[in-house]
Formats: C-alpha cells, sequence, structure tokens
C-alpha cells in the first residue's frame, strides 16, 4: 500500500451503470513523451456523452503537445506539489468514477496518493510495463499478446484485455516522406535500432552480431540518447567487438536535435531491429510509420510482448520471430529479398493507418467499453 495504513474511503459515486463516466488521468508526462504518443490522438475520439475526462497533471513541464492534449481535456488540474491528502481530496471532490494511472514506477508517479484509493476504481495503463504492486488499483488494461493468462500471476491487478491492442499510436503532424529502401543505393543492407541503451541487453547484442554475421557487408545504426556521451560510444562499440563484429559496420549516433530528423533518420534504415527482453514500443511505432519493417521476438512478460503486440496488430505476422535463432534466419530471408522490401516500405504507412495500431476512433470505442465494463461490475457490487 505504499506506506499508506489509514482507511479507504467510502465512496459515494452514483451506482448508474449507463451515466456518463468521469474519468481521470493521472501523469507526470502529459507533454512530449511517449505516453502521449499513445494518448493524444484517442483524446481526440472519446465520446464526450460518454466519458467526461479530467486530467491531472504531476509536473510542470508543458510544451506544444501538452496545448494539443488540453484541448481535448475538459478538466486540466495541475497538481504539482499537492499532498497525497489534498491530491486526494481534490479527486474525490471532482467525483471521479474511474482514476487511471498512467505512470506506475517512473518518474513523478502518485502511487502512494492511489493507495488512498480515492476513486472506486483505479486502473493502471500506459505509463509501466508491468505490475505497480498497489493493491488499491483494481485493473491493469492490456490486450490478448500482451497480457495472456500465462502472465496473470505477475500481477496484483486484474488483467482487463482490449481487443485488439493496448495502446494507439498518435502520428507525428509533420508531412515527412517515407524513402525508399537505402540498400537501393548503398547496394547493402542497414539494420538499425533507436530504442535506449538500456535495453540493448547482451542478449541482444549476441544475437544481432548473429545477424550482421548471416548478411555479409550489412550494417548497423544505433541511435540513443545515451551514445551523445563519447565513453558510452567506445563501450558500446567493444560491446559488438566482443561479439566479432568489426567497427566499420556500426554507426553510434546520439539523438538528433528535431522530432523531424529524428523521423527522417528512419530513412537509413532497411530493417529495424527489436531488443529483447525489453521489447521498443515508441521506437517501433515510429519505425513503422516510416516504413521501415520491425523484426521483433515473441517474448515471456509485458514488456517482452510490446513489439509482438504492435507488429501482430499492423498486419506483420511473418516479422515476429520464436526464437533468437529464428530472429537470425527471418533478418537473413528479409534481407535477401529486396524488392519485396521495397514494397513494403511503399505501402507500410497506408498499412499502419488502417490497422489498430493508428485507428484511434476504434481504440476509443474500446477503451470506452472497457471503462464502462468496470463501471458496471462495479455498480452490480454495491
Amino acid at each position: 500500500q505504499c506506506g499508506f495504513t489509514g482507511d479507504i474511503p467510502k465512496h459515494r459515486n452514483a451506482p448508474d451503470p449507463d451515466r456518463r463516466l468521469r474519468i481521470g488521468l493521472l501523469s507526470g508526462d502529459l507533454y512530449r513523451h511517449p505516453v502521449s504518443c499513445f494518448l493524444e490522438n484517442v483524446l481526440s475520439k472519446i465520446d464526450k456523452e460518454k466519458l467526461e475526462i479530467f486530467a491531472y497533471a504531476t509536473a510542470v513541464k508543458e510544451d506544444d503537445v501538452t496545448a494539443r492534449l488540453k484541448a481535448n481535456v475538459p478538466h486540466w488540474r495541475q497538481v504539482w506539489g499537492r499532498s497525497d491528502q489534498q491530491l486526494a481530496e481534490d479527486i474525490i471532490a471532482d467525483g471521479i468514477d474511474i482514476l487511471v494511472d498512467l505512470s506506475g514506477h517512473t518518474a513523478h508517479n502518485r502511487l502512494p496518493l492511489l493507495s488512498r484509493k480515492p476513486a472506486p476504481i483505479q486502473v493502471s495503463w500506459l505509463g509501466f510495463g508491468g505490475t505497480t504492486g498497489v493493491t488499491a488499483i483494481d485493473y491493469i488494461l492490456g490486450d490478448p499478446l500482451i497480457l495472456p493468462a500465462c502472465d496473470v500471476g505477475h500481477f496484483t491487478e486484474k488483467p482487463w484485455r482490449l481487443p485488439d491492442i493496448w495502446m494507439c499510436y498518435s502520428p507525428p503532424a509533420q508531412e515527412i516522406e517515407v524513402r525508399p529502401p537505402p540498400a537501393l543505393a548503398n547496394g547493402y543492407i542497414t539494420f538499425g535500432s533507436f530504442s535506449s541503451l538500456t535495453k540493448v541487453s547482451d542478449e541482444t547484442v549476441a544475437c544481432w552480431a548473429r545477424v550482421l554475421e548471416a548478411v555479409p557487408n550489412s550494417r548497423l545504426i544505433l541511435k540513443a540518447k545515451q551514445l551523445a556521451d563519447a565513453g558510452i560510444q567506445e563501450h558500446t562499440l567493444r560491446r559488438f567487438e566482443s561479439q566479432g563484429v568489426e567497427r566499420h559496420r556500426l554507426a553510434v549516433k546520439r539523438q538528433t536535435p528535431s522530432a523531424a530528423e529524428h523521423f527522417r533518420a528512419y530513412g537509413a534504415i532497411d530493417i529495424a531491429l527489436d531488443p529483447f527482453p525489453y521489447a521498443g514500443g515508441t521506437t517501433t511505432a515510429e519505425s513503422l510509420w516510416m516504413g521501415t519493417p520491425v523484426l521483433t521476438l515473441k517474448g515471456k512478460r509485458f514488456v517482452s510482448h510490446m513489439g509482438e503486440s504492435l507488429v501482430h496488430n499492423a498486419g506483420l505476422d511473418p516479422w515476429i520471430a520464436d526464437t533468437p535463432q529464428d530472429y537470425v534466419e527471418k533478418a537473413k530471408a528479409f534481407a535477401a529479398d529486396l524488392p519485396a522490401l521495397a514494397v513494403l516500405r511503399a505501402s507500410l504507412r497506408s498499412q499502419l493507418l488502417a490497422s489498430p495500431v493508428c485507428d484511434a476512433a476504434r481504440f476509443a470505442g474500446n477503451l470506452e467499453d472497457a471503462f464502462r465494463g468496470m463501471w458496471r461490475q462495479w455498480c452490480v457490487k454495491m
């Protein structure tokens, strides 16, 4: 219970199963951040007659994304500096029916507040790929792939599965053209990953080294914020050298200064490689948006299933490997068919837009149904 040992309040929310619901979003990431990438378009499609949205911003940072989020949130509360008791009173006063935690164990989280249970239903979603361990949080939102039945024992929360996918990507506002596969001009395949280096495990390095070995003359581009440090660049190069990869086959790059440059950088990659066991989320969606297919590995935990869920829902099941050996073999096969890569690259953005990954209206409807289902179960208990 995160240290709170007081009494849980008696909730006085009217137990009407069909009334308009008040939904509270609790987050420290309501600005240009991965959480907002999967929140912005959904909020624009929520049926305001069914759900009344409140946002509780637990951090002071704001930017252009914050402004766009505010346009779709009727009630915006800046709660930085509010004590747990004060914020709990605010949420109760707002009459929140379902409080959605978008932070989990990340920066600016308010898990001790959630342990006070200021809303009758509390849900973990989007910001944290695992259990919070807070028993006052009733549900965790997922989908059939990211929350399989065999993983239920890893959560204190009860899984609630959306029918397609657990999150919906908001494409960038900039008009950034998809480029042809760089191999057409380079004469060799370029693999790449823009995931945080914290996700590039030793198992991932060993697997990617085998991919480079299996595809002669291929290259690998790594781009991450950590690579702004020369020492980390050197350490990264040595990790791959220990697996037999020559330095000239690697490019290690720092983050680009603008979002537009970041998206254009995907144009230098023929095939994106998903790390494991912690798969990519935002980078996978970005890569697919830019026409760069992503090779991912089936996992055994929530964070390991993220790539699997995104790639499957994008209609790219052949790009999901069963084992590291299968991962290498698939990389080799896909790299050997450049005409097929070119065709896929040209059509992938439109394919993604038509898929559950980007269908915000469909996702918003599924989310509304989930909240309504939770609410009706609570009403039955009253």
